[in-house]
């Protein structure tokens, strides 16, 4: 039996009975076991996330009876994706690994399974005809619902299909250390380099070992989506200012902006999790960014001490991540979570962000999701009440709507992001 294919198949079988995330999940198996071709076991994995429900559909039509166990569904949809969108020189090796898999995780399945190949290998394999687009992208029928109520059939069609595309590795210089075209130069001889078009930071990557670089080790750089990038850009935090980063971890917004106050002033990042806070701070002692202060604590309480403290605060909300489903293919195969909670949550982090805001203090209140109720709604929600008294925290200050956008994901572009810059006044 191929490991490769084996660890591949035990991360989709963690994704699938256990509800992890992929790429905690895909961590977990390469650090337990070594695999001889990391690159095919993520593709292989990816790729049957990215295209499983047109996989299950592919399938479906070579089973006389409907029902399959969840071992041999995986290990069918491995082998569909691999003759399906790998080429033709992996047939062979596809079927008979699948054979192989399935005497070792579903006894007694792999005269089916190979059976089911066979047919597949006979059989037509011209493109599916007149599919729904929540089936051609893989898409749970409630995200598209979504979408297509928020944004129309066509739009949302484009969405799943730019959700699928294959996500952009984006670096942010470490401004206390080097700038773009410093960093740029470091690196062109090894990898293909190119700026990034939204960011005035940000820029692409290509090629393999990034993060075994010694600019990596140096603190040269950290790995950060271009919108996340231009999202503390839009918020411009000034040097020798304060600023509390609330929903900090795993630190990149705090980061950035310790790169753009030029190393003069001082970060207050927070997070729920103590683990996460450790993740932190590792970072921050990487790069050097000695202002940025981490520790735990729930951003959804008030807390009293840091009233009107901060000239600018970064509230990165938790959301449903319907932007970033390029790096997590599972999210979009599940419904999200509840909106109109995670709405309630957003809203009473923006409150509480928004009292430790000085006059004239900016906030940025930003998700990695394409949502209207969870992005418009809630900031809308919160000006209608600012300067009534109905915020009890808050008072009675004004706030002004500064800059906003919306960020939709592009094919070999930005994350769908959304970004809102409040004033007080």
């Amino acid at each position: 039996m191929d490991n490769d294919r084996r660890l591949a198949f035990l991360v989709l079988r963690d994704i699938e009975k256990n509800g992890s995330y992929s790429n905690l999940a895909m961590n977990r198996v390469l650090k337990a076991e070594e695999a001889s071709r990391p690159a095919f076991v993520r593709e292989l994995v990816y790729g049957v996330l990215r295209e499983q429900m047109l996989l299950d559909a592919r399938i479906s039509r070579f089973l006389k009876r409907p029902g399959l166990g969840l071992a041999e569904r995986l290990i069918l949809r491995m082998a569909f994706y691999e003759i399906g969108f790998m080429g033709s020189a992996a047939e062979h090796a596809a079927v008979s690994e699948a054979v192989e898999l399935a005497k070792s995780f579903a006894p007694g399945k792999a005269g089916f399974v190979n059976a089911v190949l066979r047919n597949y290998l006979r059989g037509s394999r011209a493109p599916e005809g007149d599919v729904p687009a929540s089936v051609r992208w893989s898409f749970a029928p409630e995200i598209a619902e979504l979408w297509t109520r928020e944004r129309g059939e066509e739009e949302a069609a484009r969405l799943m299909e730019a959700s699928c595309s294959p996500a952009p590795l984006v670096i942010r210089p470490n401004l206390l250390k080097t700038d773009r075209e410093g960093l740029a130069e470091r690196l062109s001889d090894r990898f293909e380099i190119s700026a990034c078009g939204l960011s005035r930071h940000a820029l692409n990557v290509k090629g393999k070992g990034l993060l075994d670089t010694e600019e990596y080790r140096e603190g040269l750089f950290s790995v950060q989506g271009e919108a996340s990038q231009y999202a503390v850009e839009t918020l411009a935090p000034a040097p020798g200012s304060r600023v509390i980063d609330l929903c900090a971890a795993p630190g990149g917004k705090s980061a950035a902006a310790a790169g753009l106050m030029k190393g003069q002033g001082s970060i207050l990042a927070f997070d729920l999790y103590e683990s996460r806070v450790k993740l932190i701070r590792a970072q921050m002692k990487r790069l050097g960014a000695d202002i940025v202060s981490a520790s735990a604590a729930d951003s959804s309480a008030f807390r009293p001490e840091l009233s009107e403290s901060a000239d600018f605060v970064i509230c990165d909300v938790p959301c449903s991540g319907l932007g970033v489903l390029r790096q997590k293919p599972e999210i979009k195969l599940r419904a999200p979570e509840d909106i109109d909670a995670l709405a309630e949550l957003q809203l009473r982090i923006l409150r509480n962000g928004a009292a430790y805001l000085r006059r004239g203090g900016r906030l940025l209140y930003s998700t990695c999701t394409v949502s209207r109720r969870e992005n418009e709604g809630v900031t809308q929600r919160f000006l209608a009440e600012s300067g009534t008294g109905a915020c009890g925290q808050v008072g009675r200050a004004a706030f002004r709507k500064a800059f906003e956008r919306q960020l939709l994901p592009e094919a070999g572009g930005p994350d769908g992001f959304y970004i809102c810059i409040l004033e007080k006044e």
